[in-house]
């Protein structure tokens, strides 16, 4: 049945074959829906069309992410317990999820490169990272189990961030002159994500990583097939938590200083950092996400 899980066999190739031809083909959907979006929004007359190639994989990225989070927390909640291997236990759902991870993996690490404000190391790196996890997961039935959080329950935080990054990147559509409702949804966007982010991402992610190092460790020990990708897996995993420890540190100051912040604080004008989830520090200490506020981190101050 649809939520039943088993090992992998020769009768499932064609299911597999099947699975790389939709991650294929929902890449190109996606591909397709941005360059739709990016001419559309250019030929607006509007303060989004500067940026239209931004603005379109901003909302690209809102909806993959929006897909994944509701779609993995309904498979958290309900069908983990019918996976009886964490390790090489099959789940049509989980894998279904792990190809549409796969899919917008590609498409991000490409409009990444492609789009300058995009164009971060750390950002790039995670990428690479996930879009080879997901293959992976879904292509070799590997840690499925785990792939429900890592590619679905982890992202209810990004669909907040898709909010942040937004109106990060267009001031004018979060001044509270110029749009209160857009200065609303910007205050609610962030504090989503700043709480999101710490409690999934900071907190529950290290407990489900020494769940699966467990899990992993047993199969390694027990000489179980698939042992390079287990190793890659657990090594990445090391990296990649350490990357979700380092942006929840730049939450946590951003955070701290919110509401240590004194009532009144004269406004400075500076350039902004375009670092992927980093904090904008301010010439007289504080922090900000305004890109007329904000001054590039220095690490000498």
């Amino acid at each position: 049945g649809n939520g039943s899980s088993y090992v992998v066999g020769l009768e499932d190739q064609d299911e597999i074959k099947m699975g790389d031809l939709r991650a294929l083909c929902t890449a190109g959907i996606i591909f397709l829906a941005h360059l739709v979006l990016q001419g559309g929004i250019s030929l607006l007359n509007l303060p989004i069309s500067k940026e239209a190639g931004f603005s379109a994989h901003q909302i690209c990225f809102l909806v993959s992410m929006t897909f994944c989070a509701i779609y993995g927390c309904w498979l958290w909640a309900n069908c983990t317990d019918q996976i009886k291997d964490r390790v090489y236990g099959h789940h049509k759902g989980a894998s279904y999820l792990a190809e549409f991870n796969c899919s917008f993996q590609f498409y991000d690490l490409i409009i990444s490169l492609a789009v300058k404000k995009l164009r971060q190391t750390d950002r790039i790196a995670h990428h690479v990272v996930a879009l080879v996890l997901a293959f992976w997961s879904y292509h070799d039935s590997l840690l499925l189990y785990y792939s429900i959080f890592f590619f679905g329950v982890s992202e209810v935080s990004s669909v907040f961030l898709t909010s942040v990054e937004f109106f990060k990147e267009f001031p004018s559509l979060r001044d509270p002159q110029m749009s209160p409702l857009g200065s609303g949804a910007n205050e609610v966007s962030r504090i989503m994500f700043a709480g999101l982010f710490l409690s999934i991402r900071v907190v529950y992610w290290p407990y489900i990583s020494m769940q699966f190092w467990g899990d992993a460790m047993d199969a390694l020990w027990d000489k179980e097939k698939l042992q390079f990708e287990l190793i890659c897996t657990m090594l990445a995993n090391i990296g990649l938590t350490l990357l979700q420890f380092y942006w929840g540190a730049t939450i946590a100051k951003q955070v701290h200083k919110k509401i240590c912040r004194p009532p009144e604080m004269p406004p400075t004008e500076a350039k902004r950092d375009y670092h992927y989830g980093a904090i904008n520090k301010l010439e007289n200490g504080e922090y900000s996400t305004s890109k007329e506020e904000a001054v590039p981190l220095n690490p000498s101050a």
